[in-house]
């Protein structure tokens, strides 16, 4: 009897009992083993009819022994009225490509036709020996045409195999894997009510008493020749003790490929059909017998495995794989079981993370406040946000805002020349402009400026025979004449028109819509015999400056003296220049009018005005 696979600690997949190309060999019709007891046989086939998944034992009919592979139908030589094997199969098949396929040993010359399987409604479909067969020979008759396999019936175990393949309307017969016979076949029809017999067709004997029959296939397709190669000898190719399978370090393990052979031989010198595995290491097996003959090799790889990760966590405790709770940080070694079954050390470097606190006193002049954690808040106040630190855990963060107020103003101003804005922009002209700056708040405060600038008409027109009559042509105004000269004001000079008496260098105060400013000096020269040529020659430029500027003489002093004031009198510096036609000066005070006083060795005189930009 064919045992069944047994794996105890199994890790891994399942054993296969066969080799793995064994699986696209299984019929889809009628698979019998005849391994069992009793008078039910099972049904293997991948895709049984209905009514077919157990065969019954008519009559004497009994199973079991080792004759062929392993268990097999044993014949009685009984009329198969009473003794055959009812697959419960109403036959069909019509309109398919079809194999069946056999093995059977023990079969004697007679005067008596055995008949090893057939259908008296499906047109008299049967295969039977002796008679016409001849004996030894197997012959496949009924709605098709005759076809023989000698030397199939006999004593010795043969595998006989009939293949129909519609598609190239031919009948091939094999023996023990091998084409004996092929004929031309039209499609047959081969269906009935059944039921389909094996060991048995019509009242006719099937098989003589202890005739054997073993792995009895019927398929719905036409095996290949290859195919039926396979079938006679499934171990001529390596693999038919299946994958590499897993073991525990220190456990037992018995392996029963369950392969219908006659005899069995191990790497290890045993026999027996199973193999107790204890260690990780590599058998093989030698198959003998008269379902085939091979040797494979199968691998018991230890199972037991180690792994480690390192991982943190934000929550007070972490439960390791196995379920262990740990609350601290630290390395620790956790046991589970793998993938196969086996125990897995696990090294775990653990942290626990905290979570962090922190405070924000934030302060815009926008109209809200975008959180940390996106909030967007609006209004002042303090508030909880959260969100995720470096290490990944919660940081929590007290935000104390302030949200500040923008503001507006309006100044209404006039300014004598130029103004300068709360910003610090200059302005020239009057009009109307848009001044931001900071309020108390240290929000932007916006100031519309609706300015007036006054200007002072500092023009004189001058006049006479010898210049001598000075005019501001500013009316509606206030006057003080100067003397550019000695820097004083001329007392009691404060009409619009000035009269010089004489010569000497003059200029005019005026005093207009509240703004004050000074011309020009001008010279009158004219007077009296002593004429000034200095007055006459002497040139400033640039003018307007930037601070430097230089004083061009006209001629050559062997001594010049050189003062320098603002619009006010103040003496601002003194310089004294020997033997040269020119002197370079620089103002250092702020911008505005000066005036330059120049005094020659000789006594002549002139006083300038020049502008600092």
């Amino acid at each position: 009897m064919k045992r069944r696979l047994l794996l105890l600690s199994l890790l891994m997949g399942t054993m296969m009992g066969t080799m793995h190309s064994q699986g696209a060999l299984t019929p889809e019709i009628l698979y019998y083993k005849f391994d069992g007891t009793g008078t039910t046989v099972p049904n293997y086939a991948s895709a049984p009819p209905a009514g077919t998944a157990t065969a019954n034992l008519m009559g004497g009919l009994t199973q079991g022994g080792s004759n062929i592979c392993n268990g097999t139908i044993i014949g009685t030589g009984v009329s198969s009225t009473t003794d055959y094997v009812n697959t419960g199969w109403a036959t069909n098949l019509t309109g398919t490509s079809w194999t069946i396929s056999m093995r059977t040993s023990n079969i004697t010359p007679s005067a008596t036709l055995f008949y090893i399987f057939g259908d008296l409604g499906a047109g008299s479909f049967r295969c039977f020996t002796n008679g016409v067969a001849g004996a030894n020979n197997w012959i496949l008759r009924g709605p098709i045409g005759d076809i023989y396999v000698n030397g199939g019936a006999t004593v010795a175990p043969h595998m006989t195999t009939f293949v129909y393949d519609i598609t190239l309307g031919s009948m091939t017969a094999y023996l023990d894997g091998v084409q004996v016979s092929t004929t031309v076949q039209a499609a047959p029809t081969i269906s009935s009510a059944g039921p389909f017999k094996v060991v048995g067709y019509s009242s006719n004997v099937g098989a003589p008493l202890n005739g054997y029959l073993d792995e009895f296939r019927v398929y719905s397709r036409a095996l290949s020749a290859s195919e039926v190669a396979q079938l006679y000898n499934p171990y001529a190719t390596a693999d038919f003790l299946g994958a590499d399978q897993y073991t525990c370090p220190g456990t037992t393990n018995t392996f029963d490929p369950n392969l219908p052979a006659s005899t069995y031989l191990w790497s290890d010198g045993s026999t027996a059909d199973s193999l107790l595995v204890n260690v990780a290491d590599t058998f093989s097996l030698t198959l003998s017998g008269t379902c085939g003959a091979g040797t494979d090799t199968i691998v018991f790889i230890s199972a037991a495995s180690t792994d480690s990760f390192a991982t943190s966590t934000c929550s007070p405790t972490f439960t390791a794989p196995s379920g262990a709770l740990y609350s601290a940080s630290g390395v620790y070694l956790d046991t589970i079981g793998n993938s196969l079954g086996c125990d897995s050390i696990i090294t775990i470097n653990l942290s626990i993370l905290s979570p962090t606190a922190n405070t924000l006193n934030p302060f815009t002049c926008n109209p809200s406040y975008v959180a940390p954690s996106g909030t967007v808040l609006s209004s002042s106040g303090t508030y909880n946000d959260t969100i995720a630190n470096i290490a990944g855990c919660d940081s929590i963060i007290t935000i104390n805002l302030t949200l500040g107020t923008a503001s507006s103003n309006t100044i209404t101003t006039s300014s004598c020349g130029n103004y300068l804005s709360p910003s610090g922009n200059l302005y020239t002209s009057s009009g109307t402009y848009n001044d931001t700056i900071l309020n108390m708040e240290g929000c932007d405060s916006a100031i519309t400026i609706n300015l007036t600038i006054n200007n002072v008409n500092i023009g004189v027109t001058q006049g006479g025979a010898n210049g001598t009559n000075l005019g501001a042509n500013a009316t509606s105004a206030t006057y003080q004449w100067y003397d550019c000269g000695s820097n004083t004001i001329i007392s009691g000079e404060t009409n619009q028109n000035f009269v010089a008496t004489a010569n000497g260098s003059y200029a005019v105060i005026v005093t207009e819509n509240s703004c004050t400013d000074t011309s020009a000096c001008f010279v009158v020269a004219g007077l009296g015999l002593n004429q000034n040529s200095l007055a006459s020659l002497v040139q400033l430029y640039p003018n307007p400056s930037k601070g430097a500027f230089t004083v061009n003489l006209g001629n050559t002093y062997d001594e010049v003296m050189i003062e320098l004031t603002n619009n006010v009198g103040q003496v601002i510096q003194t310089r004294k220049f020997s033997h040269t036609n020119q002197a370079l000066l620089e103002i250092e005070g702020a911008s505005g009018l000066y005036f330059v006083k120049i005094t020659s060795s000789n006594g002549e005189k002139a006083t300038l005005r020049i502008i600092k930009e």
